[in-house]
């Protein structure tokens, strides 16, 4: 990259050379861009996009996803139910 400074370039470099009058502008005129119908439309524009994203997640999201009896839990008994009575435990080392 050349960043040596040519005095023949000056003029195509500078866009007020030296010895022109300066430039007047509007503040109208000064400004890079104007609000309005271009930039609602690209707004409105990137919304939709957006939402039509969003909208083919969710689709696929749904389409991967495992049927519902998949992810069920299996029933288990009722937590009303008490639990079976275990049998009493011997003691098989007694010698008797």
């Amino acid at each position: 990259m050349n960043t040596r400074f040519d005095p023949q370039e000056a003029e195509t470099r500078h866009p007020n050379p030296i010895g022109s009058p300066p430039v007047v502008e509007t503040a109208t005129e000064a400004r890079q861009g104007s609000w309005g119908a271009p930039v609602l439309k690209v707004l409105i524009g990137g919304l939709i996009l957006a939402m039509v994203a969003w909208a083919g997640a969710e689709w696929y999201g749904q389409s991967t996803a495992p049927p519902a009896e998949q992810t069920a839990t299996p029933p288990t008994a009722s937590p009303s139910t008490p639990p079976a009575a275990a049998p009493p435990a011997t003691n098989s080392q007694s010698g008797n």
